[in-house]
């Protein structure tokens, strides 16, 4: 399918809604660079799916990987991600056919939109998370063993390079190194495989899910239509209304090689009274009320804007604002033993944390 401009701003509005703590000023930058080529240039955005594709395609995966620095305080030039495909398909003496999102969440789902634009490859409706983990190596590609390399990076300030590695967490300490060293982060081009080997190592559908996801919460529906279709079309459930009370940081470990430190927030609602303690690390990934865990990653947990729904950060985490917090399922895939072993609460220090029974 070729994606409209309504299809962009719905993809957006999505890919924050499934990870609204990572910085939202990158997401809207490079939204904009997308509506910009589209209204300025007869380009087009595909959007496909395997079935599309030759078996023998070669297909990589893309995005962004931070190490200390948001996008925003070094902007992208644009070409970061096509000096990494030529580079890599001068590494690999092949043509690459398509791109995948690395994460269907925040920039990192409208990536792809963006460098299909700029090199004519279609983005397939699938990526190897299906929300946002903060290790390159938290994805289904490593579940399906899939090797990481050789894989491109290029910098912040026009560094790059190619490194030939096959196991991903020793890929991803690599590509954190390279991302503090070359400026605060780096966009990738990883996982070059064939369109028949990688398609079995994807969570499929997940773009076009965010679009779905974004045309609810644009709509001129009310708040409460829009949080029913949400939770009727995608199991989304509003866990609480609450009022920021407290914001701290904490000193516990971190796992190794994860950009941020632990963050916690409390909240009361204002309604029945109930305590509200919010831990994010990259992502908000527990939430529990008096005590009792409601939510827990892999689940994805999001919070919105009270008066109409729309997607809030943790900078609306300020004392005395009142927001929803609504928690979304993951992929199946993820509840799993081995998807709970690599990306579950044990990987994130948060032992012990179980979402109580319903």
């Amino acid at each position: 399918m070729e994606l409209t401009l309504e299809d962009v701003e719905n993809l957006a509005t999505g890919a924050l809604f499934v990870s609204c703590s990572v910085d939202h000023e990158s997401c809207f930058n490079f939204h904009d660079r997308i509506l910009s080529m589209l209204t300025s240039t007869d380009k087009v955005a595909r959007l496909v799916n395997f079935e599309d594709m030759d078996p023998d395609d070669l297909v990589v995966v893309i995005g962004f990987v931070n190490k200390g620095l948001p996008l925003t305080e070094l902007v992208p030039v644009g070409d970061e991600f096509t000096t990494g495909i030529s580079l890599l398909e001068q590494e690999l003496g092949t043509r690459i056919s398509a791109v995948v999102p690395l994460a269907a969440g925040n920039v990192n789902a409208l990536v792809p939109v963006l460098v299909g634009l700029q090199t004519g490859l279609p983005t397939i409706d699938s990526d190897p998370m299906g929300r946002v983990f903060p290790l390159l190596s938290q994805s289904t590609l490593n579940l399906a063993g899939l090797s990481p390399g050789p894989f491109a990076v290029v910098g912040a300030t026009g560094d790059s390079g190619v490194i030939r590695v096959t196991d991903s967490l020793r890929a991803d300490h690599i590509i954190r190194a390279m991302a503090a060293e070359f400026g605060g982060w780096v966009a990738t081009v990883s996982y070059p495989t064939s369109a028949a080997r990688i398609q079995d190592a994807l969570i499929h559908g997940t773009l076009s899910q965010l679009i779905r996801i974004g045309k609810i919460l644009n709509s001129q529906m009310s708040t409460t239509d829009k949080y029913s279709s949400l939770s009727r079309q995608f199991g989304v459930r509003r866990l609480t209304r609450a009022c920021v009370v407290d914001v701290e940081g904490l000193s516990r470990p971190f796992p190794r090689n994860q950009p941020d430190h632990p963050t916690s927030a409390t909240l009361v609602d204002n309604v029945q009274g109930h305590i509200v303690r919010l831990e994010i690390q990259n992502e908000i990934l527990l939430v529990m009320i008096d005590g009792a865990v409601e939510a827990v990653v892999p689940d994805i947990v999001t919070i919105l804007r009270t008066e109409d729904a729309g997607v809030a950060s943790l900078e609306d985490l300020w004392i005395g604002n009142e927001v929803d917090i609504l928690t979304m399922p993951a992929a199946a895939l993820w509840y799993t033993p081995e998807g709970l072993r690599l990306a579950g609460p044990d990987s994130h220090r948060l032992h012990g944390a179980r979402r109580r029974k319903r």
